[in-house]
């Protein structure tokens, strides 16, 4: 008995064990190379955008191509519920890593304009839309129902560790091989990605019943949250942080760097991963308080600091 229960608290204090199991660590890997790709190209996009045409406009505009189809998001949930996960994100990356040689085609050729860089950055952010709720989904799927913490724990985590490593390596491959070095790391960590999702097995699914489809999952699911006043108050602090964090993170800060701080690539890379920095910081101290309580006041306080 106090051998077994000795075991048991082994196990417990180690919960970065289960990146051992084999289905888990590999989707954590998937999720982790594919923000590293996302991270880097977020870096490389504004600031070849910023030097190419010298216009704080044009990168905003870039910029937002990235995010202009996250209104789809919830029928990209639907549907990482319906059609087999596994297909989907390796579908998504093998898709995420064609855009990346293309877009590395054209720089290369010289053939490279702006609206190029415009529609290859608006494909490719309706494509990843799909990516995070089949992999999320995996990781959940992939280990059993008392370890889904330690999995959604270690998910988190390796995608604050893709904000700090990602945009700080993009922006020194940018300013030591140019746009078309990073991009051809950053096509090989969206194949790496896929490789990932592909060598999993056969995993256990968490939905169950009926297949709806996406439509009516669709409109179940906003009949829930509209029933759910708590669940609308989380959406806008998610509104309100997303939009001003996303304006200030990839279309001032690279202006910022530019032009008030003087700095390179490399120095916009090290600005954008103490983003990173923070929020790992700031997850590990949320995570470390006992007992927290009035946890919707401090959300409301971090936003108005914020």
């Amino acid at each position: 008995m106090k051998l077994n229960l000795v075991a048991n608290l082994g196990r417990a204090a180690s919960p970065i064990s289960i990146l051992r199991e084999r289905n888990f660590g590999l989707v954590w890997s998937a999720i982790t190379l594919a923000g590293m790709a996302s991270q880097m190209e977020t870096v490389v996009v504004v600031w070849y955008v910023l030097n190419l045409t010298d216009s704080p406009f044009l990168v905003g505009l870039t910029a937002s191509a990235r995010m202009g189809f996250n209104f789809l998001a919830l029928f990209a949930g639907a549907t990482a519920d319906i059609v087999p996960r596994r297909v989907l994100l390796v579908i998504v990356q093998v898709l995420l890593a064609s855009l990346a040689v293309l877009m590395l085609t054209l720089i290369f050729t010289g053939r490279i304009e702006v609206w190029h860089i415009f529609i290859i950055t608006l494909a490719a952010g309706l494509v990843r839309i799909f990516q995070m709720p089949a992999a999320q989904s995996l990781a959940v799927d992939s280990v059993s129902q008392d370890r889904i913490p330690n999995a959604v724990a270690l998910v988190n985590a390796g995608m604050n560790l893709a904000l700090v490593a990602g945009p700080l390596l993009g922006g020194i491959l940018f300013e030591l091989a140019g746009p078309e070095g990073a991009y051809v790391l950053v096509a090989a960590l969206y194949c790496l990605s896929g490789l990932s999702a592909l060598m999993m097995g056969a995993i256990r699914v968490s939905s169950a019943g009926d297949r709806e489809s996406v439509f009516t999952a669709v409109v179940q699911g906003l009949r829930y949250v509209k029933a759910q006043q708590l669940l609308w108050s989380v959406l806008v602090v998610a509104v309100i942080i997303n939009i001003t964090g996303f304006s200030f993170h990839t279309t001032l800060m690279p202006i910022f760097a530019r032009d008030v701080l003087d700095r390179d690539s490399v120095g916009l890379g090290l600005l954008i991963s103490f983003f990173g920095i923070g929020a790992l910081v700031g997850s590990m101290i949320w995570a470390s308080i006992p007992n927290l309580r009035h946890t919707g006041l401090l959300c409301i306080l971090a936003v108005v600091g914020w």
